[in-house]
């Protein structure tokens, strides 16, 4: 009897996920990605795996620090002003989702996918026999201000009523886990069920695993639209005129998601929020733990013989130029919170720039689309794609093969919109 077949759009990590678990499940996997498949966002990332995140990016109080950030050009957040229907529409959605109810409802499900995907990771490492750095240490939040640390301790207090373990720590405690390192904060909160890995080593071995399993790679072809009957999709049909059949169809296009989808009807705000991360290859010293300069958002993770600074959210369309002025905004917090740090040192060519598919209420697209029953979305995990990805790789397999699964939630429902 021959297999189902499953077509994916997009080789990030969310179709890398649902690849690796649909072909668990016996399905015959095709991926196919617009681009080489070598510098989606996945590769570029911080690789924080952190159940500490449960709260949304659309929450109160964001609106007016992000009005206050666009002040300034160096600060981590920017939207560029432009008369763009879907712009306009993907911040009014943001702005009504902003609230302390939003935030409430939000975190017990974003709690259980983190968490998730934080096993499903540890099941990968050590049933595949992948390596790739995994590190279950924990993450800091440094705060240099008071505010800011009163911020988080609070932000602490609602992960542990939701039985994520924080404390709230002073900088000696700090020092006693990084010795090498002279931070400059007035204190810190330590999540220990965070964790990082090294995003370009996942990404690579599971490629080469899934290759080995019979999963097919396309790259450099671009899907532009879906053929349908009054049911379900038929055909992909790329923007050269190719098609593919298959039986289920998952769209994982990252930040292009959402132009895809609307082919079939399907409507998913997303706005593609740009960032950047530098990496340092051999730098003097490299710490123990990742972790978020708190008031500047900015992250910092250990790779091997590296160390990775990421940060900022620039809402610009799918512009991918270097902004130098929030580049520069990047590295003088590096070297604020890290004296032992300076801008020489952060002078380097291993710049990335990626792209990062944002949804309005800060909650990812994952599950069935209403309009046609083998249609399916992961996409919409902004910052946390190695975080959340897993996870929603494991809902999409569970919806096709068994019609459901117990992670799927309605705040994820692709269909929130329509």
């Amino acid at each position: 009897m021959p297999k189902n077949r499953a077509l994916i759009i997009g080789a990030g990590i969310a179709g890398i996920s649902a690849a690796y678990y649909l072909n668990k499940a016996g399905f015959e996997v095709t991926v196919i990605d617009k681009e080489s498949g070598r510098n989606n966002c996945s590769y570029g990332n911080a690789g924080m795996i952190v159940p500490s995140h449960i709260i949304p990016l659309a929450s109160p109080g964001m609106i007016s620090k992000g009005l206050r950030w666009m002040l300034n050009a160096e600060s981590p957040f920017y939207i560029r002003p432009r008369m763009n229907l879907d712009l306009i529409y993907w911040a009014w959605k943001f702005r009504k989702s902003s609230t302390e109810k939003h935030v409430r409802e939000s975190g017990p499900v974003l709690r259980d996918l983190l968490l998730k995907s934080r096993e499903l990771l540890i099941e990968i490492e050590e049933n595949e026999n992948l390596e790739f750095q995994f590190k279950k240490n924990g993450l800091f939040m440094f705060c240099n201000t008071q505010k800011g640390l009163d911020t988080e301790a609070e932000t602490a207090y609602k992960a542990q009523d939701l039985g994520v373990p924080a404390k709230v720590l002073t900088p000696a405690e700090v020092k006693n886990k990084e010795p090498g390192f002279d931070f400059r904060i007035t204190g810190a909160v330590y999540y220990p069920l965070d964790a990082h890995l090294h995003p370009g080593s996942l990404m690579n071995g599971l490629k080469k695993l899934l290759n080995s399993r019979g999963v097919s790679f396309i790259y450099d072809t671009k899907i532009s639209r879906f053929e349908s009957d009054s049911t379900k999709i038929t055909t992909a049909t790329s923007s050269d005129g190719l098609t593919w059949k298959a039986d289920y169809f998952i769209i994982c296009g990252g930040a292009w998601s959402a132009e895809l989808a609307k082919t079939s009807g399907l409507k998913i705000p997303l706005q593609a929020g740009k960032g950047y991360s530098i990496t340092l290859n051999e730098p003097s010293l490299i710490p123990e733990n990742c972790g978020i300069f708190a008031e500047a958002k900015v992250t910092m993770t250990p790779m091997d013989h590296a160390l990775r600074f990421g940060g900022t959210m620039e809402i610009v369309g799918t512009d991918r130029r270097i902004n130098t002025k929030k580049l520069t905004g990047l590295k003088k917090s590096v070297c604020n919170y890290l004296p032992q740090i300076n801008m020489a040192d952060l002078e380097t060519e291993t710049i990335w720039v990626g792209l990062r598919p944002c949804s309005p209420d800060g909650m990812p697209y994952v599950g069935a689309a209403m309009k046609f029953n083998n249609l399916f979305v992961s996409t919409g995990h902004a910052m946390m794609g190695m975080s959340l990805a897993p996870a929603s790789g494991l809902i999409i397999s569970e919806m096709i093969s068994n019609g459901r699964s117990d992670l799927y939630h309605q705040k994820i429902d692709p269909n929130r919109y329509n």
